[in-house]
C-alpha cells in the first residue's frame, strides 16, 4: 500500500479484469468504500479469531489511535512514510476527500490534500519524498504528484475507467500508467516527472512491473485466457525487443529491487507454492515453498510485504493445503529473512488480508482498509481509528 499497499499479484488477463471490475464498483459505492490496491487473489476469512488490544508500545512509546470528528469517516490508510507516519484518507460531510499523515507516536496528523473528488488511493514514492494520488471523476481518472509541503508537482486527467500505476524504485521521476476503457481496452503510458509529460507505450500488456531503471516484466498470456500460466517477458520502456525470463509463472512481483516469482509444483509437493527471489538481472537471492489453497480461479497466493532495507519477506501462509472456500484454519503470518534463509513465527491464527509493512519491519498495517497496526515487537494488534 503500500500499499502497499495491494497488498498485487498476476493472474490471467481476464481474471485481472473481472478483479478490477469488482473493485471499481464497490470503490464507487461511497464513503464505506473499501478498495484495496493489492492485486493478490483475496481469501476472506473469520475475523473473530483475532483478539484486540487496547494499547502498545513500541520502541517504549504507546502507539495513539487515530480519533476522528464527527464530520468525517475514514477510508482507509495508504502506507508508511516512515517508521512512525502513515497516510490516510478520509471522507468529510461536504462530499470532500481528504488525504492525512498521521504520527502514530505523537497523535499528530497533517492536512496534505483536498479533492472535490473521491481519493480512491494515494501511494508513497520509493524515496518517500512525494505521493501519488489517484481520484476518480465520472469519466475521468485524475492523477496529481504531490511533495511532504503538500505542494502539487504535476497533475493529469486521463479518459478512463480504471488505472494502474508503479513507481519506478531505481528513479522515482518515471511512473508507468496503464488506463481502461469502459470495455477494457487499455493504454500505456510513461510519466516522467522530471519533465513534466506523458507519453504513450506500446506494450502487449497493461500490468508491468519495473525490473531495472528502463525494463519492465510482464507475463505473456495466451488470447485464450485458459492457462493459469504464463512466460515472463522483459521489455524496455521504448518497446523495442523482449526477451524471456522464465518459462512459467504463476504470478510474479517487483518489490523494491527484488523480482519475485510465484510457481505452483507439480511433483513432489503438488498444490505448493514456490517462491523465488532474485534481483540486479537474475542474481538468485531465496527461495522457500508454502502450502496453497485452491480456488474457482486457481491458486490463492496470500497476502505479503517486502521490507528491503531488511531483507525481510512478511508473508501469510495457510496452515495446510485445502479449497478456500471450506478452509477455516486460519494463517499465519510469517517473516523471512532473505539473507539468512530463515524464517520466523509472528502471529497465528489470522486472516488474509492486506499487509503493509513500515521500513523497519517494526510494525505492520493490516486489514482490507489497513486499519489495524500489527506490532512485531510485542505481538499486539491495535485498531488505527478509535
Amino acid at each position: 500500500m503500500k500499499q502497499v499497499k495491494e497488498n498485487l499479484y498476476h493472474t490471467p488477463f481476464i481474471l485481472w479484469l473481472v478483479l478490477i471490475i469488482i473493485t471499481s464498483a464497490y470503490s464507487l459505492s461511497g464513503c464505506s468504500r473499501q478498495l484495496d490496491a493489492s492485486l493478490h487473489e483475496d481469501a476472506r476469512h473469520n475475523t473473530d479469531r483475532v483478539k484486540e488490544v487496547p494499547g502498545a508500545s513500541f520502541l517504549g512509546l504507546e502507539v495513539i489511535p487515530l480519533q476522528m470528528s464527527a464530520q468525517e469517516e475514514f477510508y482507509k490508510a495508504s502506507g508508511w512514510v516512515s517508521d512512525s507516519e502513515v497516510l490516510y484518507i478520509s471522507n468529510n460531510s461536504e462530499n470532500t476527500s481528504l488525504l492525512y499523515l498521521y504520527n502514530l507516536l505523537t497523535g499528530k496528523k497533517k492536512l496534505l490534500y483536498k479533492s472535490e473528488h473521491p481519493i480512491i488511493a494515494a501511494e508513497v514514492s520509493p524515496k518517500k519524498e512525494k505521493v501519488l494520488i489517484h481520484s476518480s471523476a465520472s469519466d475521468k481518472g485524475i492523477l496529481t504528484v504531490i511533495d511532504f509541503s503538500g505542494r502539487a508537482l504535476y497533475s493529469v486527467d486521463i479518459e478512463s475507467y480504471e488505472l494502474t500505476f508503479e513507481w519506478n524504485p531505481y528513479d522515482e521521476n518515471l511512473l508507468v500508467i496503464s488506463a481502461f476503457s469502459e470495455e477494457w481496452d487499455f493504454s500505456t503510458h510513461l510519466l516522467d516527472l522530471r519533465e513534466s509529460n506523458m507519453k504513450e507505450l506500446h506494450l502487449p500488456e497493461p500490468f508491468v512491473r519495473w525490473i531495472t531503471e528502463d525494463v519492465l516484466a510482464y507475463q505473456q498470456w495466451d488470447e485464450d485466457g485458459i492457462s493459469l500460466k504464463a512466460p515472463l517477458k522483459a521489455v524496455s520502456v521504448s518497446g523495442e525487443g523482449s526477451e524471456t525470463l522464465f518459462e512459467e509463472v504463476y504470478q510474479f512481483d517487483s518489490i523494491g529491487r527484488y523480482l519475485l516469482t510465484i510457481q505452483v509444483e507439480n511433483g513432489e509437493n503438488p498444490g505448493f507454492g514456490l517462491y523465488s527471489f532474485t534481483r540486479d538481472g537474475g542474481i538468485a537471492v531465496a527461495e522457500f515453498t508454502a502450502p496453497f489453497l485452491t480456488s474457482y480461479s486457481g491458486w490463492v497466493v496470500p497476502y505479503y510485504d517486502l521490507i528491503e532495507d531488511e531483507k525481510v519477506f512478511m508473508y501469510f501462509r495457510a496452515k495446510e493445503q485445502g479449497e478456500a472456500d471450506l478452509y477455516n484454519g486460519g494463517f499465519d503470518l510469517l517473516s523471512y529473512d532473505l539473507g539468512a534463509k530463515k524464517e520466523e513465527m509472528i502471529f497465528s491464527e489470522l486472516s488474509n488480508e492486506p499487509l503493509s509493512c513500515s521500513p523497519s519491519g517494526k510494525m505492520c498495517l493490516y486489514g482490507f482498509q489497513l486499519e489495524r497496526v500489527l506490532n512485531i515487537e510485542t505481538k499486539e494488534i491495535i485498531e488505527l481509528v478509535k
